[in-house]
């Protein structure tokens, strides 16, 4: 009796802040899904020609971005296009997040945390992250 009612109250205790914890992180997400993104402060300083963007967008195909990740939606990190409107065609900005593909990061959108990525290089998140930046919807 004593460790069946033991067990009870751990999985309730468990589902409790399990449930919590993903509701919380849902409201979160949710709480302002109208709100304008705000784009950064930066000048835009790079103009990616049409075959950069190509190969940008050849290379995330063959990546494995879309796990997490979709063009106008939020799916586990941020949607492409809500990136895109944060974040300025900007070198400093395209080498930032170039660095965070490779290293992978925490906190920029939340508690989702990216992997890294060490496979890919530095070159190639660059060309990634420009056409990323390129879906800006204005």
């Amino acid at each position: 009796m004593f460790c069946s009612a033991t067990l009870l109250a751990v999985v309730i205790l468990a589902v409790g802040c399990g449930g919590n914890a993903n509701h919380s992180e849902k409201s979160a997400v949710r709480e302002h899904p109208n709100k304008p993104i705000e784009k950064l402060a930066g000048d835009v300083d790079v103009v990616p020609t049409t075959e950069m963007l190509d190969k940008g967008r050849v290379l995330m195909s063959y990546s494995d971005c879309f796990t997490c990740h979709k063009e106008t939606d939020r799916k586990r990190g941020p949607a492409f296009q809500d990136i895109a409107a944060r974040y300025p065609m900007n070198s400093n900005y395209i080498r930032v997040l170039a660095k965070r593909i490779i290293l992978g990061a925490k906190g920029s959108w939340g508690n989702v945390v990216m992997p890294p990525h060490p496979a890919v290089s530095e070159e190639d998140a660059e060309t990634m992250v420009m056409y990323v930046l390129s879906l800006d919807r204005k």
